[in-house]
């Protein structure tokens, strides 16, 4: 979660709110009929009719290649169409991103026979932090952010510079330029407070911006499905897929098969009911002197902006606070740079100690040297993976062999995460078990918190792509996505770029 609502209806937004809700309207949602079971189709649409009147139909392994239609009304199919056979660069691509939906919440819809127009989906590893910004950045093939969040430390200015003003004015947010449809930015906010309302609504709004287009290619990107995910968490997640289902449905039937569609979301989500982390006494009780400017050698920057399980710390003495660290309960992870290494430590586990290594990078080959124990619980794996004479791993290899680790692909998103994710990057970057969030302690009590995001474990990091016009590779980085759809379609994505 990374925009603090409180905030603005501390601002005085609590008019603007009301009058938005209004303007938004509070009817029921509907964009397409329910589907029921057919005797020979998959699913049936009682679309404007009283009897069935659009078909879905399925191959022997239970994906969409058909639809039909009756056009007469005697109850009777007389047009069936093959799907399957249109060729894509013959149809417009229309492209949807929602916002912290987990690979497993939507693998599972899929088994369970939703979304089959699809093929499979294929897992996506998002950045670290699995944030937003960082996702939709490598998503889209952006420009890098200025910080993790719209909130952040500048190390040049030594000041904290951004917060929710500037996220309302997309300053972080680069990618913006991208998109074909997206929310206005005070529904950032509202969508947390009322998430369901506002997510339908962003349904029909999305739905309205593709009518009034004419290109080849629409982007859309849901905010409010953040809100969803964060209050209401799996079961959220899997109602708001039938909604945008609906959608879907409707957009296939109204072409008569000609549109080509995809769907991804930025990050995963950790699906655990959290309670706020209590850093600030911490940080006071050994000596450190929480600010928002660098003097001293136990000064700390601590930056609270959404309610995620990720912490960014800057400092003078990283590698002091990272240890210290190891000590409050709720850190699983801390990094930071020391030299051209990252240094990752563990807490405790196991009745085991402090865990510590190091990350190498050389090209696009990863070292991980083990000080103390093995903090991000590799040795088996690498065990089977072929190294170079130096220690060096392909990264390639490491992500086939880790995508569904614990931590995936930690080496090179670790690395990365320090030295090439952001204009701004913190000096020590926690992970937190999902149990536990950081975060504004005012909005952490407005938002009920089913669940957030951010760290560097599985649950957070690993999210989906599906497309129906093929099947994608099994496992990507969000970075590889621009180059898999391209391949894909046969069109340079996204076409703004």
């Amino acid at each position: 979660m990374t925009f603090s609502a409180i905030d603005v209806f501390r601002s005085g937004w609590a008019f603007v709110v009301c009058v938005a809700l209004c303007i938004c309207g509070c009817g029921e949602h509907r964009l397409f009929p329910t589907g029921e079971q057919d005797d020979v189709a998959q699913r049936a649409f009682r679309v404007g009719s009283e009897s069935p009147n659009f078909f879905l139909f399925s191959n022997d392994r239970g994906r969409v290649t058909h639809i039909g239609y009756d056009r007469t009304g005697d109850g009777l199919m007389d047009e069936k169409i093959y799907v399957d056979g249109i060729d894509p660069r013959q149809a417009p691509h229309f492209v949807f991103i929602l916002d912290g939906y987990g690979f497993e919440c939507v693998s599972e819809y899929y088994k369970q026979g939703g979304l089959r127009l699809f093929h499979p989906p294929s897992l996506v590893i998002s950045p670290y932090p699995a944030m937003t910004d960082l996702a939709m950045t490598d998503l889209l093939g952006s420009a890098p952010c200025e910080g993790f969040e719209a909130r952040y430390f500048n190390r040049r200015q030594n000041r904290v510079v951004g917060g929710s003003w500037a996220y309302m004015r997309g300053g972080n947010q680069l990618y913006n330029e991208y998109l074909d449809y997206r929310a206005p930015m005070l529904w950032d906010a509202l969508g947390y407070v009322w998430p369901v309302h506002f997510f339908k609504r962003e349904l029909e709004r999305a739905l309205e911006s593709i009518h009034e287009s004419s290109g080849t290619q629409h982007i859309s990107y849901f905010v409010t499905s953040a809100g969803i995910s964060t209050q209401k968490g799996l079961e959220g997640q899997r109602e708001s897929l039938a909604w945008l289902e609906q959608l879907i449905h409707r957009l296939v039937w109204e072409s008569r098969g000609m549109v080509k569609i995809t769907i991804l979301a930025d990050h995963g989500h950790g699906y655990v009911a959290c309670r706020r982390i209590g850093l600030e006494d911490f940080l006071k009780q050994k000596g450190w002197r929480e600010t928002n400017k660098l003097e001293g050698p136990r000064d700390v920057v601590y930056i609270r902006f959404g309610l995620e399980t990720y912490v960014a710390l800057s400092t003078h003495s990283p590698g002091d606070l990272s240890d210290d660290l190891m000590e409050l309960e709720g850190v699983d992870l801390a990094s930071y740079v020391q030299g051209s290494e990252v240094v990752v430590l563990s807490s405790p586990r196991d009745g085991a100690g402090v865990g510590r290594a190091r990350i190498q990078r050389r090209d696009t080959r990863y070292a991980y040297r083990m000080d103390e124990g093995d903090p991000l619980a590799l040795a088996g794996i690498l065990a089977t993976l072929q190294v170079d004479e130096d220690g060096f791993y392909d990264a390639d290899d490491l992500l086939a062999a880790t995508a569904r680790h614990i931590y995936p692909a930690p080496l090179q998103r670790v690395w990365r995460a320090h030295f090439a994710l952001a204009k701004n990057v913190p000096d020590v970057i926690v992970s937190l078990h999902d149990e536990w969030y950081s975060g504004s302690d005012s909005f952490g009590s407005t938002v009920s918190m089913a669940s957030t995001h951010g760290s560097l474990n599985y649950s957070n990091s690993a999210t989906f792509i599906m497309s129906t016009i093929g099947p994608l590779p099994e496992v990507m980085l969000s970075k590889q996505v621009p180059v898999y759809l391209e391949e894909l379609t046969g069109r340079r994505f996204p076409m703004k770029r």
